[in-house]
């Protein structure tokens, strides 16, 4: 754990570090929300993985797609990629529309949206921290890699111990849980890190979520690259 803070660090010593303003509004409306895009194949594509031993930190790099519109009757698709350890959750949130305009922000469980800018072909790396023993202090370290600009801070969550962790994309926005998966190529999910009480885990060891429609038929898939490393692929015809 210290030569990954060390290497944390390192990287980020010339970025912009830029100072949080929470929003609670978006944390307590988005809170349901985010319960609702749990992992899941009808909605998620990614990994998922279950320790006896709390994990206490996640540490990942992902890439955020550029969009392309998938026709709906329900207006804008609605895309995710996530993040997780146990209740603790960061997710790009986007929407593209017909013009095909896309939309992106940061958001994370507990806090709401978050003002470190994100947008397509951005390069985000996020380490979630979350302490065994009540009152649950989360650390929650994002950088955007492509703007060189990072922020940090804390919360005492209450959240229980995280004995799961995950990482993938997502579709839906909650109300309509089958939205229209957006077209969004490959999203890569990189430098998986993970340390329990006991000793370190990889994610891909875990299970793999294949997203699939109503009718059964692939959306999109994980493929495994290595202990330390996924991506998640757009396979709808």
């Amino acid at each position: 754990m210290a030569a990954l803070w060390e290497r944390r660090a390192g990287r980020y010593r010339s970025f912009d570090h830029l100072e949080p303003r929470p929003d609670n509004a978006t944390a307590a409306k988005e809170a349901v929300i985010a319960g609702a895009l749990g992992p899941a194949p009808i909605e998620s594509c990614g990994y998922s993985l279950v320790s006896h031993s709390p994990f206490t930190v996640l540490s990942v790099t992902w890439t955020v797609p550029n969009l392309r519109f998938s026709p709906s009757p329900n207006g804008p698709n609605h895309f995710h990629t996530y993040v997780g350890l146990g209740l603790l959750d960061v997710h790009v949130e986007m929407t593209v529309d017909a013009t095909q305009n896309v939309t992106s922000k940061l958001w994370a469980q507990a806090v709401g949206r978050i003002d470190l800018p994100v947008g397509p072909g951005d390069v985000i790396s996020g380490a979630l921290c979350l302490d065994t023993k009540p009152p649950g202090t989360a650390h929650y370290f994002l950088a955007n890699e492509t703007r060189s600009q990072t922020m940090n801070f804390r919360i005492d969550a209450g959240f229980p111990p995280a004995v799961t962790i995950d990482a993938g994309v997502t579709r839906g926005d909650g109300n309509q849980p089958v939205d229209p998966l957006a077209h969004f190529g490959v999203v890569y999910f990189d430098e998986v890190i993970a340390f329990t009480t006991r000793d370190s885990r990889s994610l891909t060891s875990g299970d793999a979520m294949t997203m699939v429609d109503e009718h059964g038929s692939t959306l999109a898939k994980p493929v495994r690259l290595n202990d330390h490393a996924f991506k998640a692929v757009y396979a709808a015809a």
